[in-house]
């Protein structure tokens, strides 16, 4: 299988290094727009590939979105556009209502899984990789029912391979609850000050 990864730091390219070395993939494209994070993917061995254009995308099965949310719901829908049917593409935005909205009505909607990986540093860029960071961490799918079966199995299989938890919730659903666990530590911060 070939994946092909937009956006290769911290995410992107610790799920390059778990995905190959579980073997769920045997070739990994990155896609990004800096030459720098291109350079340091091709040097550390994240990727067989990389490129700055998303014609690339092209010769993968899968294709992981792992930019910010804002960057993912104006890419979202140009992927649907390039990917063919059988082809499957998610997403490890960390809120996931604007992104569900981008995939909207389009006709390859079925072939789009939203997903959250609990999983981070504080550090970023292709340099923060790890083979492991996403090892015994939850993970979020939502909107299943949006998602084609093989589409939906492709994704959940990912994660197994990842050896993470997954758990299903609604979009909006999500929303709250990330917003309240992500805060909590600075609304107990102000009230301890």
């Amino acid at each position: 299988m070939t994946v092909a990864i937009i956006g290769i730091g911290l995410i992107g390219g610790s799920l390059a290094l778990g995905l190959r070395s579980s073997g769920f993939c045997q070739r990994v494209i990155g896609i990004d727009k800096d030459e720098e994070h291109r350079r340091k993917a091709l040097e550390m061995n994240l990727v067989e590939e990389a490129s700055p254009s998303l014609d690339a995308l092209t010769d993968a099965d899968l294709v992981i979105l792992a930019v910010p949310v804002d960057a993912i719901v104006g890419l979202l829908p140009k992927v649907l556009d390039l990917i063919r049917p059988d082809q499957v593409v998610m997403d490890v935005g960390s809120t996931k209502s604007t992104i569900m909205q981008a995939a909207g009505k389009h006709a390859l909607r079925g072939r789009f899984v939203g997903t959250h990986p609990m999983a981070g540093t504080e550090y970023s860029g292709p340099e923060a990789a790890l083979p492991d960071l996403f090892q015994s961490k939850c993970t979020v799918i939502v909107d299943r029912e949006e998602s084609d079966e093989d589409a939906m199995a492709m994704v959940e299989a990912l994660f197994g391979a990842l050896e993470m938890r997954i758990v299903y919730h609604a979009s909006a659903e999500h929303d709250i609850h990330t917003a309240y666990v992500s805060h909590i530590s600075h609304i107990s911060s102000f009230a301890l000050a």
